[in-house]
């Protein structure tokens, strides 16, 4: 099957994950990929609810990516705080090591729990009085949405004011695991090129001069104690005197920048990063939509489009894929699970190497790949919401757009 878009090297399918291995032409030197968390979510209507597909819980799904990861390649997959551990379970029973897992703060959450004066209210077939509208945002399709607060009907209801079956979320975690490598560090690096992070080039900036001071400090303090010094000194890797790297070495703790008045003075910094701005969320406010009709399928093969899309934005076809179309009207362009471009550039960077190629099973708006291309790497991947595409073309495009690493 050929890619809907192809940049330089970097392609992009609209097929389901599960069919992406098998239209790679070689291996990959990392995955980097938000999947579904699973969460029962999604929109009515479609041929596969988006959130409740069971794909990110399945070992076999994880099994198939791991064969085309090179030895020793990483893995990065965002995970929800109520179902990461099935997601981790999943990488692991697929023959992933697990290394680590990265904790990424944000001062930004909502809670999504049903109030339960309103919940109340509902079991006692209250209806809601409140006027609605129609859902502004493309990932709540076909919903309407309540306007105002809402107010309690019954004296059984009124006692539930203020309860909530939810906490508001503050953090994601994003596990890190690693196709385990063929033979030691060194003759993996050589033979595949994979195995380690690149912490060097993702290293967290910091004022060298001053590091520097502290190191040295410590390494006299060290000298200096009579009960024999540093801990680790007799250790196969002792602590060292000066810094390696160019700035701090990257932590597994990812922080809002509005949390760092939380932190005591003098705490080291860690990587700042918040959620996704307006710059970062594509949106194609009224795209026209076509309905596939007689000869569709041999026109979405050519194009590279999956032929059974209840509906294809009219961006993406020619005259003659036209023609095998009608008009089905406009629509809201946007997606639901839009992840910062900086937290994107950061982890791709992290990754692998510069030139290398990274996988990405789940596009949605393109972040990863946009990133991947911004950071001078290779990206290959696959979305099977058709409607998704323009706002990855989009994304890749405008790249210049991005906001800058630090």
């Amino acid at each position: 099957m050929r890619p809907v878009f192809d940049y330089d090297g970097s392609a992009v399918y609209n097929i389901d994950a599960r069919d992406l291995p098998s239209v790679l032409d070689g291996p990959v030197d990392a995955v980097v990929t938000d999947p579904p968390y699973e969460l029962g979510l999604g929109t009515a209507g479609e041929t596969a609810r988006w959130d409740s597909t069971g794909i990110a819980f399945d070992p076999d799904f994880w099994r198939a990516i791991l064969g085309v990861m090179r030895p020793g390649a990483f893995l990065f997959a965002f995970g929800s705080p109520r179902t990461w551990h099935r997601l981790a379970c999943a990488v692991e029973d697929a023959g992933f090591l697990i290394r680590d897992q990265l904790c990424w703060l944000y001062a930004s959450g909502m809670p999504k729990g049903e109030w339960g004066d309103h919940a109340v209210d509902r079991a006692l077939g209250v209806s809601d009085p409140r006027a609605s509208r129609e859902a502004g945002s493309a990932s709540l399709r076909g919903r309407r949405l309540k306007e105002g607060a809402y107010i309690p009907a019954t004296p059984e209801a009124s006692r539930w004011t203020g309860f909530n079956p939810a906490l508001k979320p503050a953090w994601e975690p994003v596990v890190v695991a690693q196709r385990p490598r063929e033979a030691m560090l060194g003759r993996n690096l050589l033979d595949h090129g994979t195995g380690a992070l690149d912490v060097a080039d993702a290293a967290v900036p910091a004022d060298m001069a001053e590091l520097g001071r502290r190191y040295e400090r410590n390494s006299r303090l060290r000298d200096g104690d009579p009960r024999g010094g540093d801990v680790m000194r007799d250790t196969a890797t002792p602590r060292p005197a000066a810094p390696r790297l160019d700035g701090r070495y990257p932590s597994d703790l990812i922080l809002d920048p509005r949390l760092e008045r939380l932190l005591p003075e003098g705490v080291p910094p860690f990587y700042f990063c918040p959620k996704a701005s307006g710059a970062d969320r594509p949106v194609v406010a009224d795209a026209p939509m076509r309905r596939p009709a007689a000869g569709w399928p041999e026109q979405a093969a050519r194009l590279g489009l999956r032929p059974d899309a209840p509906e294809v934005p009219a961006s993406l076809l020619d005259a003659e894929a036209m023609a095998c179309t009608t008009d089905a009207g406009v629509r809201r362009l946007a997606h639901p699970t839009v992840k910062p471009a900086s937290l994107m550039r950061w982890l791709v960077r992290l990754s692998c190497r510069p030139g290398g190629l990274i996988l990405d099973p789940f596009l949605g708006s393109g972040s990863t790949m946009a990133a991947a291309r911004i950071e001078g790497r290779r990206c290959v991947g696959s979305e099977l919401d058709t409607s998704y595409l323009p706002l990855i073309d989009a994304r890749v495009r405008s790249t210049a757009a991005f906001d800058p690493l630090f």
